[in-house]
């Protein structure tokens, strides 16, 4: 009797740890690792999580961005996965990401959860928020690359230059462009310093917008990064220039070994152009006394030319010193009217009218110095956004891209549509600003010239 109690005894309590282990849910599982845990600086380390679920998932799982300060992280592959647990199948996803650290110091990747939504009890669906494990990595910098300002690391990494001349035989008022591609393997486009295209006395620079690109094998997950620099050089003055050498240190990760990537300098020879004024600042070639100018100067001004060739031809022989003094006013006429907006307009249509891609370029931007109908700054983007002309934006964005962009000759630049939408906005916005100025004018009571009162004489007041 007491025999049977026991054997009874002991199927209940296998009948209810049955049933317990029945009530009790089944839950996900979710994995993270970090390998390497120490990287160099540069380099990536990757982050794996793994995220699986009873029976298999009815949706993605809804992962973080897993972004970390002073890091650059980049999503690589994912795979489905499963695993068998006691007699519960699990079916789920394998997510990998690259984190690649600026700076040397401890990361941690914590505080993240993932959204999975699985059938607990099929066709039933539950949905669950699970926290991920805390996991953390180390970067550092080698003692031997410890003076790198700034550290640069990767698996290679080369630089090469392009020099793109205006024209064989370099003259005053040519250009110049050096462009820098530096590539590299095992480290992000974004952590390739740029290169620091220096100014010369004797040459205007103006640098261009760098490009970054990434791309990553398939098979192999490597990534190849290029970086692009340019700097566009007008030369001012005839001479011999040189373009310094580059220099740039590197850590190879691979043999870890300091390395040197260099370019040669590049010497410029740069002779006299009868058409530049060589003591004109930037962007006012033929400035000096050519033919262009002349004819230029007297279609502008022939009525005072006229009216002052009369008076001193009348004076010369009884007033040499008015004859100076004419003279001396002449000389500040044709100053003013050089450093005019009407004159710098001339100089951009003669330089559209020939053609040269620089010459218009910067006979462009001298224009826009002097244009004071777009307010507050006369730029480019300022010119765009005021007239409003689609062909317009269009052809400056061609001129820009045909001298600035890394292959250039593959836009549609219409140096002759361009100055006819440029004399279209230069038009309207003149009309714009005579008139926004005559609205904003000064009440008469608050302008002190409108309240002088009328002279008590008709004649005419004496000239200060």
């Amino acid at each position: 009797m007491r025999r049977c109690a026991i054997l009874i005894g002991l199927l209940l309590a296998a009948l209810s740890h049955a049933s317990a282990e029945q009530g009790r849910a089944i839950e996900p599982i979710v994995r993270a690792t970090l390998d390497p845990p120490r990287v160099v600086v540069g380099q990536k380390t990757t982050l794996q999580i793994e995220v699986l679920a009873p029976n298999y998932m009815t949706a993605p799982p809804e992962l973080p961005s897993f972004q970390v300060r002073n890091a650059v992280t980049r999503e690589l592959a994912s795979v489905n996965t499963n695993e068998q647990q006691d007699d519960t199948s699990y079916a789920g996803v394998r997510f990998e990401y690259a984190i690649y650290p600026q700076e040397p110091g401890s990361y941690a990747v914590t505080d993240q959860k993932v959204r999975v939504r699985y059938a607990a009890e099929p066709p039933a669906t539950r949905e669950v928020t699970l926290a991920l494990p805390r996991v953390s990595f180390e970067a550092f910098i080698p003692a031997a690359a410890g003076d790198l300002r700034p550290f640069v690391a990767a698996n290679t990494l080369t630089i090469e230059q392009a020099i793109q001349r205006s024209s064989d035989e370099l003259k005053a008022g040519d250009a110049v462009t050096r462009t820098v591609t530096t590539k590299a393997e095992g480290t992000p486009a974004m952590l390739l310093p740029p290169q620091k295209l220096t100014a010369i006395e004797g040459l205007a620079s103006y640098p261009g917008q760098p490009t970054l690109e990434d791309k990553t094998e398939g098979r192999t997950d490597t990534m190849t990064s290029t970086r692009v620099d340019s700097v566009t050089y007008m030369l001012e003055k005839p001479g011999d220039y040189t373009l310094p050498a580059i220099d740039l240190r590197w850590w190879n990760v691979r043999d870890e070994k300091l390395e040197l990537a260099h370019l040669d300098a590049v010497t410029l020879r740069v002779v006299a152009n009868p058409a530049v004024d060589v003591t004109a600042p930037v962007g006012q070639a033929g400035a000096g006394w050519t033919w262009d100018a002349l004819v230029d100067f007297i279609a502008g001004h022939w009525l005072p030319m006229i009216v002052a060739a009369s008076v001193l031809a009348g004076l010369a022989w009884i007033a040499p010193g008015w004859v100076r003094r004419m003279a001396a006013s002449y000389r500040h006429r044709l100053q003013a009217y050089r450093a005019s907006e009407a004159w710098s307009f001339r100089q951009l249509r003669k330089a559209l009218r020939q053609g040269n891609t620089h010459a218009i370029y910067f006979a462009l931007l001298d224009w826009l110095l002097r244009f004071k109908s777009i307010a507050p700054v006369a730029t480019i983007d300022s010119l765009k956004e005021a007239a409003q002309d689609p062909v317009l934006d269009r052809q400056i964005d061609s001129l820009q891209s045909e001298l600035f962009a890394p292959k250039p000759g593959a836009v549609d630049l219409s140096p002759r549509k361009l100055l006819r939408h440029i004399r279209l906005a230069r038009r309207s916005l003149r009309r714009q600003s005579t008139s926004g100025k005559a609205e904003q004018a000064l009440p008469q009571e608050l302008n002190p010239i409108r309240r002088r009162e009328p002279p008590l004489f008709y004649r005419r007041v004496p000239a200060r």
